[in-house]
């Protein structure tokens, strides 16, 4: 675990200068009231794919293992809505149905509801918070309940934009007993008050040369409190993704997306080093809706140690996508995308077409 701790704080290191250049890049002037009717939608997690995802997504895979074929659909929105300025009540809904020969074919259901109180709603651009939240699946194979609860921030990035950072004790099931965790989540989400949302219909997009493009960045790391099983040291989790893309024209993005994944205890350390570069090009605009070409390169390498024996692969893959971004606000954009990605290791091909959100910051230009 020692080699698993160096790199994970060198890596903690590097992503606390990421994020307070991050955080001085962004306009301070950027405010979105915490107010009473307020929506709350979730953002998405890190993706080799060059195109957001997480509300929704259908793939098909034409060799997911050996000889065998996936289809696969996923739904899990997440919506919340502010009773009043200080009060978020939402929900994650998620539903997958994977429709395969093998063990792997089945459905799956989940709920996690969610209670926010802010203390300070009021506030320029910093809102801290205390939330609760229950967690529900249910499979063919197994089903659980767990919760976490805990403290966090959301620091506005610009209009709509929250950057979510939430300590939290994480019960991941009830019915294992020793398996508290403690973990620090971030995440990219939306809030539309009232005003954004009487104008998200005929929001403009305003990608101009200096824009970035953030969707996809995200930290998250858990470190085992209790262990539970005798003899075996607690398992401590590290997952980064960043995700930037520059504007070098008035619609070209050129940047990379960044995935590290840490694992392990006492007796063993798995790691996954991937980078991804991209390039996004966008067409011109149709008052709120812009079309997008869009491609990645993806190289992934895997290293695991178990047992003082090392094991080590990598892959490599392309994909494609041909999408469509419809804007709320300058900032922020439903995407829908069809695409497709082949892995050149396996001579596989996954199709597939993702729905999520997309995160813009604009030129600073255009901030002023």
């Amino acid at each position: 675990m020692g080699k698993c701790d160096d790199l994970t704080n060198s890596i903690m290191k590097r992503f606390t200068l990421f994020s307070l250049v991050l955080l001085v890049c962004c306009p301070l002037w950027a405010q979105a009231q915490l107010s009473k009717g307020t929506w709350y939608t979730g953002g998405y997690a890190g993706s080799t794919l060059p195109v957001a995802h997480g509300l929704a997504g259908l793939s098909y895979s034409n060799e997911y293992s050996p000889n065998e074929s996936l289809f696969g659909l996923s739904i899990s929105p997440e919506f919340g809505y502010f009773f009043s300025n200080r009060l978020l009540v939402g929900s994650r809904l998620s539903l997958s149905l994977l429709d395969k020969t093998s063990i792997f074919g089945g459905s799956a259901i989940g709920a996690a509801p969610f209670v926010r109180y802010y203390l300070n709603p009021q506030a320029k651009n910093s809102h801290f918070f205390v939330n609760a939240q229950l967690n529900l699946f249910s499979s063919s194979d197994l089903s659980f309940t767990g919760a976490n609860a805990g403290v966090g921030m959301t620091h506005f990035l610009a209009p709509g934009i929250g950057l979510d950072a939430y300590l939290a004790l994480v019960e991941p099931d009830f019915q294992i007993r020793k398996n508290t965790q403690f973990g620090l989540f971030t995440s990219l989400n939306v809030y539309l008050n009232p005003e954004m949302r009487s104008t998200r219909k005929t929001a403009l997009p305003d990608l101009q040369r200096g824009s970035l493009l953030i969707g996809g960045t995200m930290v998250n790391a858990r470190f085992g409190i209790t262990s539970p099983r005798l003899g075996t040291s607690n398992i401590s989790m590290l997952n980064l993704s960043p995700n930037l893309l520059y504007f070098v024209t008035d619609r070209m993005g050129v940047g990379a997306a960044l995935n590290l994944s840490l694992s392990g205890n006492a007796n063993f350390d798995a790691s996954i080093l991937g980078i991804s570069p991209q390039l996004r090009y966008y067409l011109a605009p149709l008052k709120h809706r812009m079309l997008f070409l869009a491609g990645a390169y993806h190289y992934d390498a895997i290293k695991t140690t178990l047992d003082s024996q090392e094991f080590q692969s990598s892959t490599s893959s392309a994909s494609l996508a041909l999408g469509l971004n419809s804007f709320f606000t300058s900032n922020l954009a439903l995407e829908l995308a069809p695409n497709l990605k082949y892995n050149f290791d396996t001579e596989s091909m996954r199709v597939g077409v993702d729905l999520g959100i997309q995160f813009f910051l604009n030129s600073p230009k255009n901030r002023q």
